[in-house]
C-alpha cells in the first residue's frame, strides 16, 4: 500500500545515487512504487543487477548504471544513457 501523501512520480525519471546499498535501494522501490521511472546508480553491479530485477518483476521502468556518477568521466556517459532511454530526468 502506497502511504505518499505528496502528488505522484509517474511520469518522472530519478536518478538513485548509491541505489546498491540498502537505503539507496530502498528509496528507489519507495519512488518506483510511486510510479516514477527509475536511474540506479552504483559501484556494485550485482546489487544493481538484483534491484534492476526486483523493479522490472514489479513493473517499474528501470535503468542501470554501474560507476560513479561523481566521476566526469561517467557523467556523459550516464547523460547519454539516460538521454536516450527516458529524455532528460526530472531530479
Amino acid at each position: 500500500m502506497n502511504t505518499r501523501r505528496g502528488p505522484s512520480l509517474s511520469g518522472r525519471v530519478l536518478l538513485v545515487a548509491g541505489a546498491d546499498t540498502l537505503r539507496g535501494a530502498a528509496l528507489a522501490r519507495a519512488v518506483a512504487e510511486d510510479g516514477a521511472a527509475v536511474v540506479a546508480c552504483g559501484v556494485d553491479q550485482a546489487a544493481l543487477g538484483v534491484l534492476a530485477a526486483d523493479l522490472h518483476a514489479a513493473g517499474a521502468r528501470v535503468a542501470v548504471f554501474a560507476g560513479d556518477p561523481d566521476s566526469p568521466d561517467a557523467r556523459g556517459a550516464l547523460a547519454e544513457m539516460i538521454d536516450e532511454l527516458f529524455a532528460t530526468p526530472d531530479a
